[in-house]
């Protein structure tokens, strides 16, 4: 089977574009603002006075951020069932990040960042006496939570995964070459010859267009290592996964093309949501809401 690179790249950008138009904040939620080190980290907290009914920690995707459309939508759906939930912002080594990505500024985060600042959030609802908590993901956010998941199955109880992010080296190279007109395997012998913090321009980058990017950053997310697909990290976490695919999803055949690969595992249930793409709007949210309330009861 093919994937048309090009064509999942374009479409994935279009779709972030509109989304960053229709985003909207919960009207319901508390802004909450942490200090990690020299950077003040945001999130936004839907509080549920009894500690012991099920709690989320939800994650955005690629660049993304919690006012997004898709997991605004996901905390008031939940909260309409009396779930509380706290979705973060990943600072993608910035202060006070409170939007979408700007790829005017310099990409100098990195892909596993996301494990220590899901820590962070995870030791603060902790604190907060939550006992029940289940964690959220959506497409790199899925990945991200797939990692950490298999490394922190004790803490948390279900994984959800929406639209996770399905990652192999040969296609990354035949997009970069693609956008950047070099072979990204040699490319990441000349990078890696760099200082971890040296800046260069490049045409793309991830969502990103003639941006400057960090050494070590292109690393992180054009190398094999750390993981990005998730199918792989599936079979290392020993928490209950549901994963949910949009059906007009660009991206669904590929995650099913590697999932039927690795056989079915019994602690993994895959389900397709009708007349939803990447971003599942409308309806497709609040079906997969359903499912996760119907999983946690």
């Amino acid at each position: 089977m093919k994937i048309n690179a090009t064509y999942i790249m374009k479409t994935l950008s279009l779709l972030i574009i509109i989304c960053s138009l229709t985003f909207s904040l919960n009207s319901n939620a508390s802004p909450v603002q942490l200090a990690k080190k020299d950077l003040k980290l945001n999130a936004e907290y839907l509080e549920n006075k009894d500690k012991n009914s099920p709690f989320f920690l939800i994650l955005h995707g690629t660049f993304a951020w919690h006012g997004m459309e898709l997991i605004s939508a996901l905390q008031e759906n939940l909260y309409e069932e009396n779930y509380g939930s706290l979705a973060i912002t990943l600072s993608l080594s910035e202060n006070n990040r409170s939007n979408f990505f700007d790829c005017s500024h310099p990409i100098i985060s990195k892909h596993e960042d996301a494990q220590k600042e899901l820590d962070f959030w995870l030791t603060w609802i902790e604190d907060k006496g939550y006992k029940n908590i289940h964690i959220i993901g959506h497409s790199r956010g899925g990945v991200q939570v797939a990692q950490f998941s298999a490394n922190q199955s004790k803490r948390i109880k279900k994984v959800f995964l929406i639209a996770p992010l399905v990652w192999n080296l040969k296609q990354t190279a035949i997009s970069f070459s693609q956008y950047n007109k070099q072979d990204l395997k040699e490319f990441l012998v000349k990078v890696s010859s760099q200082s971890k913090k040296n800046l260069f321009e490049i045409n793309q980058a991830l969502h990103c267009k003639n941006t400057k990017i960090s050494s070590e950053s292109f690393i992180s997310y054009y190398d094999s290592k750390p993981a990005k697909n998730t199918v792989e990290l599936l079979a290392k976490i020993k928490n209950s996964i549901y994963v949910y695919l949009g059906d007009s999803d660009p991206l669904t055949p590929t995650f099913n093309l590697y999932y039927s690969k690795v056989g079915k595992l019994e602690h993994v249930v895959l389900k397709t949501i009708e007349d939803a793409d990447h971003y599942f709007r409308d309806f497709a949210t609040e079906d997969i809401v359903e499912d996760i309330i119907s999983q946690v009861k």
